[in-house]
């Protein structure tokens, strides 16, 4: 495509543009995170690894359109250079852009193959769900965040996790023996064997028997360490604290009260127990929809308190002595959500092969994009996929 007119327009105003074309054959359980499979992979995982429904809402959350294509035409400062947006999405494995301004569809792009109607994995933008659904318990009064672990599931006393508090697992603060190589390294082997996304041999432990055995690894709360079991653990307290599984909690809690129009999943081992840090599937459009509850001061969904807390009080010494600290020097992290700190009261989800879900409340804007990069985790990429939303939104709410 050479501009945004070239792009093939559906009744509805919606933009698909050429891009990436899909690999032919099936991937299995052994190989569909490999290159040759992820783009086909990310919109099929229900027929690789279980799941468990989350249903849609009965009255679905309409989105008004506004389609403006002329911000395909938006120049973007990648990392190695300015590039159009329809350029950057249709040439770096991108699947699906949605931007949303005031409730509104102002944008929205789809390559080849990518159908309308079709979850994709959002991997550890499910890190954010899980977030709001602790805050939507907190504010409830079903969840103490300050609680210790090891008071609210036993199962997990005698770990790592026994001594530290929820709001330690939120702000990714617990400290365990973990290395979170996506080379895959073998303690990522390791666990993804026993959530169920890949195959097991015979004597893997299950997740819940993984998590209840991660061994100490230094104190809780003194640095920022980007560690997905943890997620799964604060799923596991989440489900505990809602006498639900976490996907009926999501559902109750967070699908169907932000007015989702269609289904989503979350992958489950053998034995039932979701991948709460990475495991969802779901509309680009549902994944805006969770968006305006920020951009709409929690939607009596999660407190205002719970949300000022989100925006605000990340630890920025934490951060800087962390995983991430070269990414945004000022960066922060609070309640599975980051805060690059660039512009004030700017929030995201952001998972590997490219997902975000980003987050401007004073502007209003909420960006989604979808990807299945061939590489997992590209700082380069998963900052041009920054530069793009906050371009957007700087365009689109000056």
């Amino acid at each position: 495509m050479s501009s945004a007119e070239d792009a093939v327009r559906h009744p509805s105003g919606r933009v698909v543009a050429p891009g990436r074309a899909e690999t032919s054959g099936r991937a299995t359980l052994a190989d569909w995170l490999d290159p040759d499979h992820i783009a086909w992979s990310v919109r099929h995982v229900r027929e690789l690894v279980p799941t468990e429904r989350i249903r849609s809402s009965p009255a679905p959350r309409p989105l008004p359109e506004r389609i403006d294509p002329t911000l395909l035409e938006l120049p973007v400062e990648a990392h190695d250079g300015v590039v159009a947006l329809r350029d950057l999405l249709r040439d770096r494995e991108r699947d699906a852009l949605l931007v949303l301004h005031r409730g509104e569809v102002v944008l929205e792009w789809l390559a080849p193959g990518v159908r309308t109607d079709e979850q994709h994995l959002v991997f550890s933008i499910t890190k954010s769900v899980t977030g709001l659904l602790a805050g939507a318990l907190a504010t409830r009064g079903q969840l103490d965040l300050e609680a210790r672990v090891g008071d609210l599931v036993p199962e997990v006393a005698a770990s790592a996790f026994g001594s530290a508090t929820v709001r330690q697992l939120m702000d990714m603060e617990a400290s365990f023996a973990f290395v979170e190589d996506y080379t895959p390294g073998p303690d990522l082997t390791a666990y993804r064997r026993a959530n169920g996304w890949y195959p097991a041999p015979p004597g893997t432990p299950a997740l819940r028997e993984y998590l209840a055995t991660r061994a100490p690894d230094g104190p809780h709360g003194e640095r920022f360490r980007y560690l997905s079991p943890a997620i799964d653990l604060l799923g596991w307290v989440c489900a505990r604290a809602a006498g639900t599984t976490w996907a009926e909690a999501v559902e109750h809690h967070l699908w169907q009260p932000c007015g989702a129009e269609l289904g989503a999943s979350i992958t489950l081992d053998r034995e039932g127990t979701p991948r709460a840090a990475g495991g969802m599937s779901a509309l680009p459009r549902d994944v805006a929809r969770l968006g305006l509850v920020l951009t709409e001061r929690g939607a009596g969904i999660v407190s205002e308190e719970f949300l000022d807390d989100l925006l605000h009080a990340g630890h920025r010494a934490q951060w800087a002595a962390g995983d991430f600290a070269d990414m945004w020097p000022d960066g922060s992290y609070r309640s599975c959500w980051y805060a690059p700190n660039i512009d004030p009261d700017v929030v995201l989800g952001m998972g590997i092969h490219g997902q975000m879900l980003y987050v401007d409340v004073p502007r209003q804007v909420v960006v989604v994009v979808l990807s299945s990069w061939s590489e997992p985790d590209d700082e380069d990429w998963h900052l041009d996929n920054h530069a793009v939303c906050r371009t957007l939104a700087h365009r689109v709410a000056p």
